[in-house]
């Protein structure tokens, strides 16, 4: 008879832990395309903001999230790109504004720091995928 811990051992395995990842990349796919269809509705009756990015946001999460789930090395790479463009961002604020509240620039780096950790984290998984 199996016990509770050897069935969750096999929820830790490099493939299954990959594949929830490319399954919740999905849902994030699947709610950034319904944001951007509310931008169009609102586009059209209200002549509301452009918020066109949300579309490639869309891309970016879908493409994820197949390679996650067919297990390629592309989408592992792909998952890094979030992490690199906040930390421009970031770099780019802090030096425009030298203003800034302390706990404000503690929380963007905290940001940026998850946003390169998870892909960074996944990274020892790497000969688990292929291309």
């Amino acid at each position: 008879m199996l016990k509770i811990a050897d069935r969750l051992d096999a929820f830790r395995t490099p493939k299954v832990i990959l594949q929830l990842l490319g399954y919740a990349t999905l849902m994030l796919a699947c709610f950034l395309l319904l944001l951007y269809a509310m931008n169009l509705r609102s586009r059209f009756y209200y002549n509301a903001s452009n918020y066109s990015l949300l579309f490639w946001l869309f891309a970016w999460a879908g493409t994820v999230g197949v390679g996650l789930l067919l297990l390629r090395k592309w989408a592992l790479l792909l998952l890094f790109l979030p992490g690199i463009a906040f930390s421009v961002v970031l770099y780019v604020g802090l030096i425009k504004s030298s203003g800034m509240v302390v706990w404000v620039i503690a929380v963007n780096v905290l940001f940026v720091g998850l946003t390169l950790a998870v892909p960074s984290a996944l990274l020892r998984f790497w000969k688990t995928l292929r291309w």
